[in-house]
This record gives structure tokens, C-alpha cells and sequence, in this order.
């Protein structure tokens, strides 16, 4: 089912006869009533006038959508702003109309967020890629921020005497340099190795190399 909330003869004029094209659809003038009405509907198109009664700003969008995950918002406005569209997709919208298109760009519109795409104008276009890019940009850094405190915590898990064995294979000094530095036998230089592999989760010294550098690197940042 596929529902037209709106009250502006214009829009409706505009958007009804396309909307009938792509199945059985309803006019409707209350916002309330769309969300009753969307707690027992199928999946379908949904347009939505901001200027129709009940609609009360984005986050009536983020209402429909936790109603009903299957429903594709189109929001419908005489004039939108380009955050009013970013607005819209970060509600959970697929896209925002104008009252001033053709049928042809209509129905791409439609076809578009049918098909599971989102649709924004060519103004609004270069200020979400460039979100887009400053999320992804925070997502990594996060991760990165994580992985350092998840490697952080297993090296404080080491014992002092494991954690200069690793910091000694992190300068690259082998078994038995190791045993000399540390006045003690070779043997247990490589029993110490055993456990510490085994807590750190690494394979071999090239591992432990590694997780030791980038750890101990970070930690000296912090610290200065």
C-alpha cells in the first residue's frame, strides 16, 4: 500500500496519478493517520507533505520508520533547504520532492527508492558526500582508537618481567641477548615467550614485534 499525506492541491495534483501507477494507494490528510494505519501495512511508498496536518518536523520520520521499516519516505515540500533534505535521510528518509518537477522526474524518483536507492537533489548532493566522508572518517578513527585500547589492556595484562622481555624483542634482541640483559637463562627467556604469545594471541616475535611498537608508540604519545 502507498500513501499520499497531503492537503495541498498542488502536490496532490502533481504526485497522486504517479503514485497510482506503482499500485494501490491512499490519500490521506493527517499525519496521525498515516501512522496508525502503518502498523498493519505491507511495504510501500510513502510521500509526505511537511506541510500536512500532524507532521510536526523530521522526527515524525524516525517515528514511521521504528512503525514500520518497510515503508520508503519520499518528503514532499513547496521549497527545501539542503539541510531539510539531510534532515530527511538522517530520519530514515530515502529522499525529498519538490512541487516544481516534471512526471519524468517523478517517477525516476520513485523507480530510484523502489529500488533501494536514495534520492537528493544535485545541490544537496556534494554536502552528503562530504558527511558521508567526515562519518567514515570518524568510524576509522574509532576503530583505530579501540584496536589501540584492546592492545593497550593486553599488554598491561603482561607481568613486569614478560613486559620487559617485550620490550626487548620490540628493539629486536634476540633470545640470548635477552637472557644476558636480564641475568637469566635462555630457557626462560623462551618459557616467558611461550606465555606471553599465548596472552597477546601472536604467532611469533615478528607479531609481538609489531603489537609491542605501535602499543608503546601510542603510550608515549599520551604521555607527552
Amino acid at each position: 500500500m502507498n500513501f499520499l499525506v497531503s492537503k495541498n492541491p498542488v502536490l496532490i495534483n502533481l504526485y497522486w496519478n504517479i503514485l497510482l501507477e506503482n499500485g494501490e494507494s491512499l490519500l490521506l490528510s493527517d499525519l496521525s493517520d498515516l501512522l496508525w494505519r502503518a502498523k498493519t501495512s505491507d511495504k510501500g511508498l510513502v510521500l509526505i507533505d511537511t506541510e500536512a496536518d500532524g507532521f510536526a518536523g523530521m522526527q515524525n520520520i524516525s517515528d514511521l520508520k521504528r512503525i514500520n521499516q518497510n515503508l520508503k519516505v519520499l518528503v514532499m515540500a513547496a521549497d527545501l533547504t539542503t539541510e531539510d533534505e539531510l534532515s530527511a535521510l538522517a530520519a530514515g528518509a530515502s529522499g525529498s520532492c519538490k512541487s516544481s518537477l516534471l512526471p519524468d522526474k517523478i517517477r525516476q524518483i520513485f523507480t530510484t527508492v523502489q529500488d533501494g536507492g536514495v534520492w537528493i537533489s544535485s545541490a544537496g548532493l556534494p554536502h552528503l558526500l562530504q558527511r558521508l566522508k567526515r562519518l567514515e572518517e570518524l568510524t576509522k578513527k574509532n576503530s583505530q582508537k579501540n584496536e589501540t585500547g584492546q592492545q593497550q589492556e593486553k599488554i598491561s595484562c603482561l607481568t613486569p618481567r614478560e613486559r620487559e622481555i617485550v620490550e626487548l624483542v620490540a628493539n629486536g634482541d634476540c633470545n640470548k641477548i635477552i637472557a644476558s640483559k636480564l641475568n637469566i637463562a635462555d630457557r626462560t627467556v623462551k618459557a616467558h615467550l611461550s606465555v606471553i604469545f599465548q596472552k597477546l594471541k601472536v604467532n611469533d616475535r615478528l607479531q609481538l614485534a609489531l603489537l609491542a611498537n605501535k602499543t608503546f608508540n601510542r603510550e608515549k604519545h599520551l604521555s607527552l
